[in-house]
């Protein structure tokens, strides 16, 4: 099969162009404390990170389906699966204070953030991050079709669960003037990890599974999205003081997700299995 990584290196490339894009309008045309859009349409901002989530579907399918990249071993991917795991657990940890107080002051907490839901954002990250942290090491020692062993569905679970929590509890918050941008386009980059993550688990619990076209278009997305806009965002964020460690870690996170979603499109651009 002709070899297509001249895809993958658009993708790098659309990657770091959305993000210094992205940067460049925190920094000029946005007000910094408050996300507000200062200058310029706020639909024309909406536009490309919404396009980044769906267009990447409509190239899928010259991708490879089995990715020979994909079907063992894969470092890269490992390391940034590492990464990602160990981000997600501080932040699930960072919540053990606000966890306890909840325990000891349960009336100090309003209906629009219960104690069950503290309790959500500590263990929901701590389980995520554990399956990347294990799974990453298994990227390293080999997962794919020479172990011949099918993994853990309940455990992998917890990995989409987490991102649709995240989806949920960011379009609960999301504010009514779309002029606020930081807020709106954190729903899309947690919609994008969501889509990667219900891909990525299938690479590692059905070894040889054909599932390259989706691999590559989600992977994209979360590229795109979680890497191009969120980890730029939590910096820019990062820089001005305004993020509680859960939210910094949180951030970093699904960040670094993205970047695995880039190795997974880019061996998704390669060979296939024959």
């Amino acid at each position: 099969m002709k070899n297509k990584h001249p895809n993958a290196i658009v993708v790098l490339a659309l990657g770091f162009a959305m993000a210094g894009l992205h940067l460049a309008d925190l920094l000029l045309w946005s007000d910094a404390e408050t996300g507000f859009a200062t200058a310029g349409s706020v639909w024309l901002r909406y536009i490309p990170w919404l396009a980044a989530l769906v267009l990447p579907y409509l190239p899928a399918r010259r991708a490879a389906n089995q990715p020979t990249g994909l079907q063992d071993t894969c470092p890269p991917l490992g390391l940034c699966m590492v990464l990602a795991g160990a981000a997600l657990v501080t932040s699930g940890v960072a919540m053990w204070p606000v966890a306890k107080y909840a325990v000891q002051y349960p009336e100090m907490f309003s209906t629009d953030y219960p104690t069950w839901a503290v309790w959500a954002d500590l263990l929901l990250p701590v389980l995520c991050g554990a399956w990347l942290l294990y799974y990453g090491g298994r990227a390293f020692k080999g997962f794919g079709m020479r172990r011949q062993k099918l993994g853990s569905p309940l455990f992998a679970g917890t990995v989409p669960l987490y991102f649709l929590w995240k989806l949920i509890w960011r379009f609960q918050f999301t504010p009514a003037s779309v002029y606020r941008m930081p807020c709106a386009l954190r729903v899309l980059s947690a919609a994008a990890a969501l889509l990667f993550a219900v891909v990525l688990i299938k690479v590692f619990l059905v070894p040889g599974l054909p599932c390259g076209h989706t691999l590559y278009a989600a992977g994209t997305g979360a590229y795109l999205l979680c890497t191009g806009l969120e980890l730029t965002q939590t910096l820019f964020e990062a820089a001005h003081d305004m993020l509680t460690l859960p939210d910094l870690a949180a951030g970093l996170g699904i960040g670094l997700l993205g970047l695995c979603g880039l190795f997974c499109a880019w061996e998704a651009c390669g060979k296939e299995m024959e």
